[in-house]
């Protein structure tokens, strides 16, 4: 049987609104992730995407139900040092370089000294910013720090990586770079969760595809089910099938 390494079960988050009304952001989801995939994870803006990542990254508590990571409960901290997320771009300092933010990072994360040094070269050079490791981040562009923030999440070569719009400013060739990154992942038995509004780079990359709308998971299927006969792009349209139906008989 093949490992779990993220589960939900019948998870309930919801929000207060200013207004006091109450947004379901999730609503009794269940999934389970297996070692060795790249799921992709689907929907519109405040389907629930990134409620559900904060709540497997332990940034959030569920109102009810179950989250285990690595067989654990959620609230095991420990868990994290095996999982690399990219969220929202955060501002690193402008005066200091990739190998400084990286070093610091890693030295927090419990990565022995001995073996910083290069593991911070072997991400970097994996996301091409092999060449601008000693060059202050004030005067990166868009793309190059979305880099480094990858640089950040894979400098660890975690299990599991929770990646949110990770190709979002990427130039082509960093893009090539971070799809062939993803799929080395996988060859090692790791793990990905992708968020892309990007269908053709979820079609591309993906073992397996799930759509959420309204907080709950609409369609949970291999990637080769969504494709069905279609010969070119066919994400999208499967999409608003499911949600189609969905309203239909709801």
């Amino acid at each position: 049987m093949t490992e779990c390494i993220l589960k939900l079960e019948n998870v309930c988050r919801a929000f207060k609104t200013i207004r006091r009304s109450k947004i379901q952001a999730l609503d009794h989801v269940c999934l389970s992730i297996p070692k060795g995939t790249i799921i992709g994870l689907v929907g519109s803006n405040r389907a629930g995407k990134s409620t559900l990542l904060k709540l497997a990254l332990g940034l959030i508590k569920p109102d009810s139900g179950s989250i285990t990571r690595f067989s654990q409960p959620v609230s095991d901290r420990s868990t994290l040092k095996h999982i690399g997320a990219v969220l929202e771009s955060p501002v690193f300092p402008s005066h200091l370089t990739p190998t400084a933010i990286l070093h610091i990072l890693g030295s927090l994360s419990g990565i022995a000294s001995e073996d910083l040094s290069r593991m911070i070269i072997a991400a970097l050079t994996k996301v091409g910013l092999e060449d601008r490791q000693e060059q202050s981040v004030g005067g990166f562009s868009r793309g190059m720090t979305q880099r480094l923030l990858i640089a950040q999440a894979i400098l660890a070569s975690p299990t599991l990586l929770i990646l949110d719009e990770p190709l979002e400013g990427l130039d082509f060739d960093a893009r090539q770079k971070v799809r062939d990154l993803l799929i080395n992942w996988r060859q090692e038995g790791r793990s990905v969760i992708l968020v892309s509004h990007e269908l053709e780079e979820i079609e591309a990359l993906c073992d397996r595809v799930i759509l959420l709308a309204n907080g709950k998971i609409l369609r949970d299927e291999p990637i080769e089910n969504w494709r069905g006969n279609s010969q070119g792009p066919f994400l999208q349209k499967a999409m608003q099938l499911a949600c189609a139906n969905t309203i239909t008989i709801g």
